[in-house]
């Protein structure tokens, strides 16, 4: 019969089956989100980068324009003029007036500057800045028209500074130069912005320079962006551009855009778990119901499985163990519902069942009684006869003490072989039958040598009456004595895991393998008439006693010429015998 699959199975294999394509189809969901996220960051910081990089452009460009604006001034000319004179007085209204409008024009940018004009010619400075001195080499470091960035000094922050001579090509040709326009300001200016930027926008954004100098919105945080930025400039930067890659551990998305007059990169990132976290956290607790419901589920269907499918199979087990015989088995269990009452009745069926096996068997034991007391009244004269006659030859001849062992071992013989109201015995007390048997052959053919080897611990072993002599008789009638000369038979025994064999070995004529074949068919068939009744009846009996695996077994024998025939049953304590002989084999 084919094995069906458990109730808790398929209960389980249902929930599964109904809530695993709603978690395979929410995942594809919350994934095909993430990915449209994703994508609408990528393009919302681009845009948003843009429009940072667009105001930091255009309050440099403000700021360019501002030495443009300078040096078309006239009070720059009018200063000059009043120094070629050596107007001192002029010269001082018209600095006033210069210094005036450098104040306007510094104020007119929403950055904090500093403009300045330098005059080699009369080694002055003009500045908004009322501590700044003229300093040659300053002209001498820098470039006409370059935006440079210097580190400041210990109290002062970085700052940027564009340097525009007048007339513009004029830095090569000193005495052509009639003045050097200034324009400063401070990366505070750059760092306000940032910070704006960052309030307003998730992530952290810097500024990176061509010399690999990271600026963050705080000077105090310009180490934390400095190794990135190493990482950064290490590759390659174009004037605009974004990646993903790991930040501090997190995957994150970078992107970039390039300041052209700056010589730097704004560059801005942000953990992309910032923008999947509220998706993560739906998916999460979506997660969590379905693992709730199938929790829930498994347990209604452990619910039925302890209340249904148990108790069936419990019922099914016992339905099993009456299929194979074992009427004895019980069902134990206790569910409490309301198979409890079917679990009742089937224990009530299992006894009465048992009860009338248990009357038929007693029946069948009594007639096999009945055979084997008649097969002992048929055998037991004609043995009786033939040991008397070789008493009264031995009389003839006088010889006295041969008769008096004949008598001896013909009493013991027939002490135990009349005993049969009771057929229980011992090993010991079937090899001393045996003995009896073999001494008094021994006498009779004068031609048979025998020997009996049984460990000492077996001999208190259970057996049944008359197992062993039928066999040692066939071994002597039908092996060695057809066989001319002298003979020899071995009786020896030994266990061997759990099992009690006895091996009758003799040196008679044997059988070929076809007859032995034949034989132990014959022996599992009713018997029949040319089916010896000795070896026939001791086979049935240790089967029927001692269950499956018992019985006779025949083969060549390995050390003698003849056959070996082996008897072998289970090992049995005496208590285990009487109870046995109550109950009978197939109850058990």
């Amino acid at each position: 019969m084919k094995r069906s699959k458990p109730i808790f199975l398929r209960m389980t294999g249902i929930i599964l089956v109904v809530l695993l394509p709603a978690v395979m189809l929410y995942t594809y969901f919350s994934t095909t989100s993430i990915q449209v996220i994703d994508s609408q960051t990528r393009a919302y910081k681009e845009s948003q980068l843009l429009f940072l990089k667009s105001q930091i452009e255009s309050n440099v460009e403000r700021l360019s324009l501002s030495s443009n604006v300078l040096a078309r001034d006239s009070s720059i000319l009018d200063l000059h003029i009043s120094m070629l004179r050596k107007d001192y007085y002029r010269m001082i209204e018209d600095q006033s007036l210069v210094k005036e409008k450098l104040q306007l024009q510094s104020l007119s940018s929403h950055w904090s500057n500093e403009l300045s004009v330098y005059l080699p010619e009369t080694q002055s400075r003009i500045s908004t800045n009322l501590s700044g001195a003229y300093d040659p080499s300053v002209l001498e470091r820098s470039e006409n028209g370059v935006w440079q960035l210097h580190p400041g000094g210990s109290a002062g922050s970085p700052y940027y500074r564009l340097l525009i001579w007048d007339p513009y090509l004029s830095k090569d040709d000193p005495e052509r130069v009639n003045a050097v326009f200034e324009v400063k300001f401070s990366l505070d200016n750059v760092r306000e912005m940032l910070r704006l930027y960052n309030a307003e926008n998730p992530g952290d954004s810097f500024l990176l320079t061509g010399g690999g100098t990271a600026f963050a919105d705080a000077s105090g945080d310009d180490a934390k962006f400095q190794a990135l930025g190493e990482r950064l400039l290490a590759g390659e930067l174009g004037d605009a551009g974004s990646r993903d890659l790991e930040v501090d551990g997190k995957r994150s998305y970078l992107s970039y855009v390039y300041l052209p007059k700056l010589d730097a990169w704004l560059v801005d990132y942000v953990p992309l778990h910032e923008f999947h976290a509220p998706v993560i956290r739906s998916r999460n607790l979506f997660y969590a119901s379905m693992t709730a419901l199938i929790a829930l589920g498994i347990a209604a269907s452990y619910l039925l499985y302890l209340n249904v499918q148990k108790p069936l199979s419990a019922l099914i087990r016992g339905l099993k163990q009456f299929e194979i015989g074992d009427y004895g088995y019980r069902i134990k269990q206790t569910f409490h519902n309301e198979f409890d009452y079917m679990m009742h009745r089937f224990n009530d069926m299992g006894r009465e069942i048992q009860h009338l096996i248990q009357n038929v068997y007693e029946e069948q034991d009594r007639a096999r009684l009945a055979t084997l007391k008649q097969l002992q009244s048929q055998i037991n004269p004609h043995f009786l006869y033939n040991c008397l006659s070789f008493i009264a030859a031995c009389a003839k001849a006088k010889q006295t003490d041969t008769i008096r062992e004949m008598a001896y071992h013909l009493g013991g013989y027939y002490r135990y072989t009349t005993r049969v109201d009771d057929q229980r015995a011992t090993l010991r007390e079937e090899m001393d039958l045996v003995r009896h048997y073999l001494q008094i052959y021994a006498y009779r053919l004068e031609r048979i040598d025998y020997d009996i080897d049984v460990p000492e611990d077996m001999l208190a072993e259970p057996i049944m009456r008359l197992m062993i002599q039928p066999v040692v008789e066939n071994a002597i009638m039908h092996g060695v004595e057809p066989k001319p000369g002298r003979g020899f038979v071995r009786v020896s025994g030994r266990r061997l895991a759990g099992w009690n064999t006895i091996q009758v070995e003799d040196t008679g004529v044997g059988m070929t393998e076809e007859a032995m074949l034949d034989y132990r068919r014959r022996l599992e068939l009713p018997m029949e008439e040319r089916t010896g009744c000795g070896l026939w009846n001791v086979h049935q009996r240790l089967k029927a006693r001692f269950g499956p695996g018992s019985g006779v077994t025949m083969s060549l024998s390995e050390t003698l010429p003849g056959l070996c025939v082996t008897l072998r049953w289970t090992s049995e304590t005496e208590e285990e015998t009487e109870e046995n002989d109550i109950v009978p084999a197939l109850v058990r």
